[in-house]
């Protein structure tokens, strides 16, 4: 039987292109889910939503004036509302992970972890009164693909998942952790190449400021040992290998190196394989930290806008 590939996607982007400003509101709230320490949430709601996209974000992210303008943008194109929160251990409010999730970490299985988050993004839903309708979409990126994969048995007992997005998975091939290191040394080198993309619109740059003013993530050592050896290993991969997937929708920056050419490309291989549709993206010119170009998020966006459009 012939297999059909899966549509490949290059992403170019002008040198200082201009982002226009979404419309549609932001809130910010703060949620424990079952007596579980606190951790702040974002929903993005845009002014007609036709859907629920839960985003698993990556490691050191706080739910501030830059993160809540990326959560507008995302909202806005995808016409979805998008909830997302500070990953458990790791939040402004400065708590440990629990002993159980850490050992869990360390032995390389993210699935505690993932489950947590997830009480938490349901919880930011509760706690903003959002009764989604509609398509689902789960969105996660860099440490947030472990999670989303991880989590996806445990949402689709809530939801009918219609598409999982997974933007730079870094779990997709075993390295060392130096090795892992020195890639992630070498992707925060070339972030000098994305982060002059958002200097032309002037909405993205006042949120650069006021984040500059807000409260940093905080994070034991051996929380952070945790989260590294997990990364380090193929977890994400090998669970796709063996679960049901929605259709699943693949992007990396083209000078990557937490999320390698080689590995990335076996990752569509075996989506293709197994008959599982979506596309396969790449951005040209940048490498790990390009969802961290605004102007990068909205053409891509639009790329996935595109695919509903089609299948409607």
């Amino acid at each position: 039987m012939e297999i059909s590939s899966r549509p490949q996607v290059t992403i170019s982007l002008p040198a200082y292109p201009v982002v226009a400003q979404p419309h549609g509101r932001v809130s910010r709230v703060v949620v424990a889910p079952r007596g579980a320490d606190p951790v702040h949430a974002l929903i993005g709601a845009p002014e007609d939503p036709q859907g629920l996209t839960l985003h698993f974000v990556g490691f050191n992210t706080a739910m501030g004036p830059w993160e809540a303008a990326r959560c507008a943008l995302w909202a806005s194109l995808t016409r979805t509302v998008v909830v997302m929160c500070e990953l458990p251990g790791f939040t402004t409010f400065g708590r440990q992970l629990p002993s159980r999730v850490r050992r869990d970490l360390l032995d390389q299985d993210p699935t505690s972890w993932a489950c947590s988050t997830l009480s938490c993004l349901l919880a930011a839903i509760d706690e903003a009164g959002v009764s989604p309708t509609g398509r689902v979409d789960v969105l996660g990126y860099s440490t947030g693909c472990s999670l989303a994969v991880a989590a996806l048995p445990a949402i689709r007992a809530t939801y009918h998942v219609d598409r999982l997005i997974l933007v730079e998975p870094v779990s997709i091939t075993s390295r060392t952790l130096p090795r892992l290191t020195m890639h992630n040394g070498a992707d925060l080198l070339r972030a000098v190449k994305t982060v002059p993309r958002n200097y032309p619109s002037s909405w993205v740059r006042q949120a650069v400021v006021r984040e500059l003013k807000d409260p940093k993530v905080h994070f034991s050592p051996a929380d952070f040992l945790g989260l590294i050896t997990m990364l380090a290993c193929d977890d994400t991969r090998a669970r796709m290998e063996s679960l049901d997937l929605p259709e699943t929708h693949l992007v990396r920056g083209c000078q990557s190196s937490l999320c390698p050419e080689e590995p990335f490309q076996d990752l569509d291989a075996l989506l293709t394989t197994r008959g599982v549709e979506g596309t396969t993206c790449q951005v040209t010119g940048l490498g790990h930290q390009w969802w961290h170009a605004l102007a990068a998020v909205d053409a891509y966006a639009r790329v996935l806008a595109e695919c509903v459009a089609r299948d409607s």
